[in-house]
């Protein structure tokens, strides 16, 4: 790719008005001689694997790596000079037979959110928004519906394409009415409760392991 000119690295930088960013997973990654070798990774100069004690998922790229997010919005902010953040993609997939009950991805969005909230509290990483991927099983690439990164299920053999909630709604709809995640050593909260209504009351953001 050509370079920015000191011209034009002068007019852009400082432009921007957040950093958005996409994160699924982590990867460990060396450096490689690939010579004269032309193709991608052979630009990249490295090869990335997984370890294989990480906790698969229904995508063979997509290990679960909770850690990583927090070292990689730790690098933007050193990196950067702490632009305001915006994770505009995050989420975990499955496949296979439709199991609802997806505790999988309860357990995602409770570890990777819980180190975004580090990043923010403990970091200093300036964190102003954060999205899940996905709302709806939905079309992904060249895996098609066969790969599900939704909360809600849809049921494509019926024309009408009814959603199912996973049981993953529960949660992250608790969380986000909740505002954080509960104090263990408080014990259950009535905020988690789905029977009660949240009243706005600020509870336990950090959990404590």
């Amino acid at each position: 790719l050509p370079e920015f000119t000191p011209e034009e690295i002068k007019r852009i930088n400082g432009t921007y008005d957040y950093f958005g960013l996409n994160h699924y997973c982590s990867v460990l990654a060396f450096p490689v001689d690939f010579g004269n070798t032309q193709h991608f990774e052979a630009d990249r100069g490295v090869v990335v694997i997984s370890d294989r004690t990480w906790l698969e998922t229904g995508s063979s790229w997509l290990r679960m790596t909770p850690f990583g997010l927090r070292r990689l919005l730790k690098f933007i902010k050193d990196e950067y000079r702490n632009p305001p953040i915006i994770i505009t993609e995050n989420g975990v997939s499955e496949n296979g037979p439709v199991d609802l009950n997806d505790v999988h991805r309860i357990y995602f969005y409770e570890k990777y959110i819980n180190q975004v909230l580090k990043a923010y509290l403990l970091d200093g990483v300036n964190m102003i928004g954060y999205t899940a991927w996905s709302l709806l099983d939905n079309l992904e690439w060249a895996v098609g519906y066969t790969e599900r990164f939704g909360l809600f299920y849809v049921n494509r053999s019926d024309p009408d394409l009814p959603r199912t909630p996973k049981a993953s709604v529960s949660f992250y709809s608790s969380l986000i009415s909740c505002n954080g995640f509960p104090d263990p050593a408080s014990g259950p909260h009535e905020c988690w409760n789905p029977k009660s209504e949240p009243e706005g009351k600020q509870i336990q953001l950090l959990e404590r392991n």
